[in-house]
């Protein structure tokens, strides 16, 4: 339970620095760090949790046993979580002491409950350090207008704009933006010859690997998992 509550600050974090990089543009090493030690958390919260029912109710005839919480990947099946013995060869024994338990572990599967879709996305995530691969999501949206040719380009943000009297001309490249304009996100230009201008704001942060959204399904795995120790810790 302290990796859980312990989680919950960490959440808190992420979400203020997660504001911050959507400020900036840009994902931070801070931001990723952040994410990295929420997720070793929750997964160590579960794996304790397994170990803690190991060790009251489990075999111990073996040494060495690996001992982890039971997940059926996103592909399985009720009928093909057993036929794995999952959850025997995760918490060894605890079949035949405690059923109630096994039972208990088989209804937190995606298969027992479309709301548990989280649960193999999470242990995904976890396995291949996939939480550290973050995306950009854009739309299109009238709050910064980007005009770009060849390498050249600029940047129009907020309030700014940029207008041309006259005979002036701006040169980009191989375009060329006319006079007799005003520019702005809001007025994008008018330009000759070979040039690309987009108007872009970010909106969210996605898992590269599922294209979720970053905090919303960080606190889908933070409520599921608190829920699942609490829940087993009493039993």
């Amino acid at each position: 339970k302290h990796l859980t509550s312990e989680s919950k600050d960490t959440f808190q974090e992420i979400k203020n620095v997660y504001q911050e990089s959507l400020n900036q543009k840009s994902i931070s090493p801070k931001l990723l760090i952040k994410i990295k030690n929420f997720m070793e958390n929750l997964r160590s919260a579960l794996d304790f949790t397994a170990h803690g029912i190991f060790n009251k109710y489990g075999d111990h005839s073996k040494s060495d046993q690996n001992i982890y919480f039971p997940y059926a990947w996103g592909g399985l099946d009720l009928n093909g979580f057993r036929s794995k013995n999952s959850i025997e060869k995760c918490i060894p024994g605890l079949n035949n002491t405690r059923p109630d338990i096994v039972a208990k572990i088989e209804s937190y599967q995606h298969f027992s409950n479309a709301s548990n879709y989280w649960l193999p996305k999470f242990m995904e995530l976890n396995n291949k350090n996939k939480h550290q691969r973050l995306t950009p999501q854009t739309r299109k949206e009238v709050k910064e207008l980007r005009i770009s040719s060849g390498n050249v380009g600029m940047n129009l943000s907020g309030g700014a704009s940029i207008k041309i009297f006259g005979n002036a001309q701006i040169r980009m490249g191989n375009a060329i933006i006319d006079g007799n304009q005003t520019i702005s996100p809001d007025s994008p230009a008018q330009i000759f010859g070979p040039a690309k201008q987009e108007v872009i704001t970010w909106i969210s942060f996605h898992f590269t690997d599922n294209n979720e959204p970053v905090v919303p399904l960080l606190k889908k795995f933070l409520d599921g998992i608190e829920s699942i120790v609490d829940e087993l810790s009493k039993m």
